[in-house]
């Protein structure tokens, strides 16, 4: 009897700990999907809009997944922005998404900065929907990138004689009833091509979204002292969730209601970084990741912020 209560005891002990790990793998699972299970949304689950750009009520903006690196498209009113193009093994998908909402010009095209990440698929975006205009930061002489992806967008720029705009801090710009007010960089002196990022908040009604490219911590900075409203409902994480990037300070300033990371799965970077993650969850729990729920779309009255993915 002795042994079979022994026996018994051991039993026990090896169920309770199985049990244990199962749970610490699941709060470990919880915080990797930041905040998420891995049921969130399934309600929701869309794949790329092909609502026509003139039958988009309100304003749309979807996120789209570009690996590791950002693309998102904003419509309101029929007018059409796209904020940076993801590496050039991209473009096929970002051009078939566009065309299936019917666009067949863009109004902007936005680059926050130029590393291949952000403007790879750019040339072949232009070369097919030859935007109005093209918003991207001013560069000193001695930091202007030698790199071939630089030379191809500025060649379809000038292709397309489309009109490049180096706005400065405070400029604003229409966007159907939309208005998105340039926030930073405020330092074109610096050899840190993320820190020279445009930083953009999107109002629409009483909404608001905030594009940050891969502006680092020194560009958060620079961005709070000059005392701009960096308030938003929704933000675009800066660098992918890098660790160099959403400083609880900034995002203090934001106190954003959702989060969006633009971020490659199983990425060599460690990307989105646990520390952000945790910073983040500090201020919301409503994460999601284009390497979790793939194209994301936000749309909004002004009021009501709906997310579909």
């Amino acid at each position: 009897m002795q042994e079979e209560r022994k026996s018994k005891a051991k039993k026990s002990i090896k169920i309770i700990t199985a049990v244990v790990l199962i749970a610490a793998a699941a709060v470990a699972l919880w915080f990797i999907l930041g905040g998420k299970t891995a049921f969130d949304g399934l309600e929701n689950t869309v794949g790329i809009s092909d609502t026509p750009v003139s039958e988009v009520s309100g304003l749309s903006i979807t996120y789209f997944d570009v690996g590791q690196g950002d693309c998102a498209l904003a419509v309101c009113g029929g007018k059409t922005m796209l904020i940076d193009a993801g590496e050039a093994v991209y473009s096929e998908k970002i051009i078939r998404a566009l065309d299936s909402m019917g666009i067949k010009k863009l109004d902007y095209a936005v680059c926050s900065h130029f590393h291949s990440d952000h403007i790879g698929s750019m040339p072949a975006v232009i070369d097919e929907f030859a935007p109005s205009a093209v918003i991207m930061p001013a560069l000193s002489p001695e930091y202007v990138p030698d790199t071939y992806i630089y030379g191809q967008l500025l060649e379809s720029i000038g292709e397309y004689d489309a009109e490049i705009i180096t706005p400065v801090p405070g400029d604003e710009f229409k966007l159907g009833a939309a208005t998105f007010t340039v926030l930073g960089p405020l330092n074109e002196l610096t050899e840190n091509q993320n820190d020279i990022s445009l930083v953009i908040k999107l109002t629409y009604g009483e909404r608001s979204f905030l594009f940050t490219g891969d502006a680092e911590k020194d560009e958060e900075k620079d961005i709070i002292a000059s005392g701009a409203d960096l308030k938003a409902d929704v933000l675009k994480v800066g660098h992918h969730g890098s660790s160099n990037s959403s400083s609880l300070e900034f995002l203090a300033e934001v106190r954003p209601a959702y989060c969006i990371i633009s971020v490659g799965k199983d990425n060599d970077y460690g990307h989105p970084h646990e520390r952000t993650i945790k910073n983040i969850m500090r201020f919301t729990d409503k994460i999601y990741r284009t390497d979790i729920c793939s194209d994301i779309t936000l749309m909004s009255d002004g009021k009501v912020i709906e997310i579909k993915y």
